[in-house]
């Protein structure tokens, strides 16, 4: 017991022990190790986790207090490149060490509680020490028309670039979607039981960049440094909450064969700017800004093929389109020309012992553009985190290491699709690659 317990604590410091609690993109499908090493679970009975994959499932667990606790690291390798006379390359600095999950679950025959705390989305970790294609082209060239304007035109088109350099450029940011969860479930009979709850996000975005202009055209220089646009700095905080609903509703049709289904509401999110720092006019102090969660619809069918053998496949779908992501300059909607979302995938678990068990499992998520140029053109930092088609694949093991713990670890490996975008403020195609490794080690705690 005096091992579980050393176990537990150093967990525990483990996934809290840092304030920066780091996000991938929108929608998180990783919410848990066992998800992690599976990459399917919206069918799941068995853990804690499934609180938010399937919680209308959380009535099969056995009665009493259950726990499952996790955390992961990623390795991502975002990397983008343009051409506009000189070729430059632009790569992700630095890990995401800190994605941690707490799910929490109380039965009693047909009834049961739960809750829980994990992180459901929220753009990336940006940080770009040497500056990127939004330091290095979008933002001056803006700066460069509001110029031209000033001194009567004369500065456009392919002159935007040819006339400015950059230097000592820099951009970095950071999204949290803090969210706590918390609902109950109901056993009708055998066949069906249904959950419903409520979930709170707390979301925060932090934004430092950094962009020195200077021009071999003298008399736009002196525009450029007497109307103070040298070496700017924008160091902006934006914060907003929301709530929404869950449903969840689980089937036994037969006795080897469960069937999972949950609804996650859209959460409407309104960031509003307290701004730092801001010589560039990018932000306004107060202003705010729509980013909602968008809704999901998770199906999942799992069945236990033998007493060591369990198959389980999964869809899920984002209503994107539905979210509000507030308008382009030409006014159309963001979120429209992003398109819904959505990923399939299965996967396998064997049981070697009563004590051990490894997993294998693949998903593919396919991004249904409407207008990809568009959406990537009208959200800053976009090339910098970078969203397309990707597809995973994983694997992990479980060990029971006393009657009330277990242990679990994985390791995935994710790519995404390679994609070349023209910036449609610009012209100029943009290319971009993308794969992340994936480290998680979690525990399931039972009382």
């Amino acid at each position: 017991m005096k091992r579980s317990v050393l176990f537990i604590a150093v967990l525990l410091s483990v996934c809290f022990v840092s304030t920066d609690l780091l996000a991938n993109i929108d929608n998180l499908s990783n919410m848990s190790v066992e998800w992690m090493r599976t990459a399917n679970r919206n069918a799941a009975t068995d853990r804690a986790d499934i609180v938010v994959y399937n919680p209308g499932g959380i009535t099969e667990l056995p009665d009493g207090v259950a726990i499952n606790i996790g955390n992961q690291s990623m390795r991502r390798e975002p990397t983008h490149s343009y051409n506009a006379g000189v070729a430059k390359s632009f790569e992700q600095d630095g890990d995401d060490p800190f994605l941690p999950n707490l799910y929490a679950t109380y039965n009693q025959d047909n009834w049961a509680v739960w809750g829980g705390f994990y992180i459901p989305g929220g753009g990336a970790v940006v940080d770009y020490p040497g500056g990127s294609f939004t330091t290095n082209i979008l933002i001056p060239a803006a700066i460069s028309e509001g110029v031209a304007e000033v001194i009567g035109g004369g500065l456009a088109g392919p002159d935007v670039f040819a006339t400015l350099s950059t230097s000592g450029e820099c951009l970095e940011a950071e999204s949290l979607y803090l969210t706590f969860t918390l609902g109950g479930a109901y056993k009708i009979n055998e066949l069906v039981s249904v959950a419903l709850g409520l979930r709170y996000i707390d979301a925060e975005n932090n934004i430092k960049g950094k962009v020195a202009i200077g021009s071999s055209d003298l008399m736009y220089d002196a525009v450029i440094v007497g109307g103070g646009f040298n070496d700017n700095t924008v160091d902006v905080d934006e914060s907003a909450d929301g709530v929404g609903f869950i449903i969840g509703v689980n089937i036994n049709p037969m006795e080897k064969v469960n069937v999972g289904i949950q609804y996650q509401s859209k959460v409407d999110l309104d960031f509003k700017a307290d701004v730092n720092q801001d010589n560039l006019g990018l932000f306004t102090q107060g202003e705010k800004n729509a980013r909602d969660l968008p809704s999901m619809l998770g199906l999942g069918v799992g069945y236990d093929v033998s007493q060591r053998l369990y198959v389980e496949a999964n869809y899920s779908y984002w209503f994107q389109e539905d979210a509000d992501w507030g308008k382009n300059d030409a006014g159309k909607d963001i979120s429209k020309m992003a398109g819904d979302t959505q990923s399939y995938g299965v996967t396998g678990t064997w049981k070697w012992t009563d004590v051990i068990a490894t997993s294998v499992g693949t998903v593919y998520t396919d991004f249904l553009w409407n207008d990809m140029d568009g959406y990537y053109s009208a959200n800053l930092g976009s090339y910098e985190v970078l969203y397309s088609d990707n597809w995973q694949v994983c694997g992990g093991i479980s060990w029971q290491i006393t009657e009330s713990v277990e242990v679990n670890a994985a390791l995935a490996r994710t790519l995404w699709d390679d994609e070349t975008m023209t910036d449609q403020n610009t012209g100029i195609e943009v290319k971009t690659e993308n794969a992340t490794t994936t480290i998680a080690i979690g525990a399931n705690i039972t009382f």
